[in-house]
């Protein structure tokens, strides 16, 4: 059976109450769901707490997933969300210390910048404007995802996008 066969096939049972079959979906989307979180909360403490906050909420929410709709965008349009909440209840408070040294430079309004200056310097951003910085420009999603994980439409993730890299600019001038 393909990953594909078998993420359906949990999910079913999972839909169905059987905590089995959701503890191996977890498993099977948890690498994912990590990386997304960690890139919009770099720090490991912060991100396994919203995951574990996700995780309940993809839970309470199974029964809204339709039969065709991947599990790992579901979960990822609650965790992106749940990630959203924290960074505006805790804006000055993310901590930069568990990026790993060896990650790649981001380029960024057509600038080289480490990801520690890229995060320090979103951490000045509104929290949406932030969101959507990170969205985009570090995790590569496009406007419509962005717009469905946030809730917000195209033309306010343009928006926000385009305010963030003035103020981007601004900062590196």
């Amino acid at each position: 059976m393909t990953d594909k066969g078998r993420t359906a096939e949990w999910l079913k049972k999972a839909k169905n109450g059987d905590d089995d079959a959701f503890g191996q979906l977890l498993k099977s989307l948890y690498r994912r769901a990590f990386i997304t979180v960690f890139e919009i909360v770099p720090s490991y403490q912060d991100t396994e707490e919203i995951l574990q906050d996700s995780f309940y909420r993809f839970y309470r929410s199974l029964k809204k997933l339709r039969e065709d709709e991947d599990p790992f965008y579901f979960l990822r349009r609650i965790a992106i969300r749940r990630a959203y909440t924290h960074l505006k209840k805790r804006r000055d408070q993310i901590s930069l210390e568990d990026i790993p040294e060896d990650t790649p430079q981001l380029t960024v309004a057509d600038r080289e910048l480490s990801p520690k200056d890229a995060y320090r310097w979103a951490r000045e951003l509104a929290p949406k404007q932030r969101m959507v910085f990170i969205l985009r420009e570090i995790m590569g999603l496009q406007d419509s995802e962005i717009a469905a994980a946030l809730g917000i439409s195209e033309t306010t993730v343009r928006r926000h996008a385009s305010l963030a890299k003035e103020a981007v600019l601004k900062q590196l001038q």
